[in-house]
């Protein structure tokens, strides 16, 4: 992780809270997630230290952009939490204008990063289906441990009929227990277990009434339950997926 990308974060965080943050990244050109997704970058740190700068001028003297949330503390405290950093990685990518009209690859890179650190994940995956729909082949997997990005894997329908089933009709595959889950079991022996993924959250990405791929969150460890707020999360990224594809047409 970037220690001193970090600290400007955190530093625009006690300035003005989650809308502070936002204008940094808008400002610096670079969302927190990619920010902190690898080692600090002199070129990065230099964006973000003008960028501060300049923030700290449109403040003048304003404690924060928007009213604080009321203070609330024990598992209603981590709700909160929780829920200001699933709102804050979305309207930080929503920020970043060029990630939707620009490079599908990058959205996916950048949303694969802004997701792991969101969710609390190992890995997170983008996945493009072919015209034929006989396949879906990676176009970016983000390993959080190690800060890896990696492409080109592909998996095809006639070896996870059931998985490729459900991407065609459900709208979240939530999977607690990915070994036994009817949807994902077909993975196990090849896949999950090899890897030690206990659970996973897959959503298709639609553009135009057409499911073109899907984004793919993995927890690595024992079966994890994904609530309501991950599953929304999760959809949000699909769909900002869905708008960096849909001029291109998902090319």
């Amino acid at each position: 992780m970037g220690e001193r990308c970090a600290q400007y974060f955190r530093e625009a965080d006690n300035l003005g809270g989650i809308p502070a943050k936002v204008r940094l990244a808008s400002l610096a050109r670079v969302t927190s997630a990619e920010a902190l997704a690898g080692p600090d970058d002199p070129v990065v740190i230099s964006r973000l230290k003008i960028a501060l700068d300049t923030l700290r001028e449109e403040l003048d003297g304003r404690t924060s952009l928007l009213p604080d949330p009321p203070a609330a503390s024990g598992a209603e405290g981590k709700l909160v939490a929780r829920l200001r950093r699933h709102v804050g990685t979305f309207v930080d990518l929503m920020s970043q204008r060029a990630l939707v009209l620009g490079d599908v690859r990058e959205a996916a890179r950048r949303v694969d990063e802004a997701a792991a650190s969101a969710l609390g994940v190992a890995r997170v995956s983008v996945w493009r289906l072919d015209d034929a729909r006989t396949k879906i082949t990676c176009m970016d997997l983000f390993e959080q441990a190690t800060s890896k990005h990696s492409a080109g894997a592909e998996l095809a329908a006639r070896d996870y009929a059931p998985y490729f089933d459900a991407l065609a009709t459900e709208r979240t595959i939530s999977a607690v227990d990915a070994c036994h889950d009817s949807r994902t079991s077909c993975f196990a022996a090849s896949y999950l277990k090899p890897l030690g993924i206990g659970a996973m959250l897959d959503v298709p990405i639609w553009v135009r009434g057409r499911m073109v791929g899907v984004i793919c969150h993995e927890h690595i460890g024992e079966p994890r339950s994904w609530d309501a707020d991950e599953e929304r999360f999760a959809y949000l990224m699909s769909n900002f997926l869905a708008m960096a594809m849909e001029p291109r047409g998902a090319r």
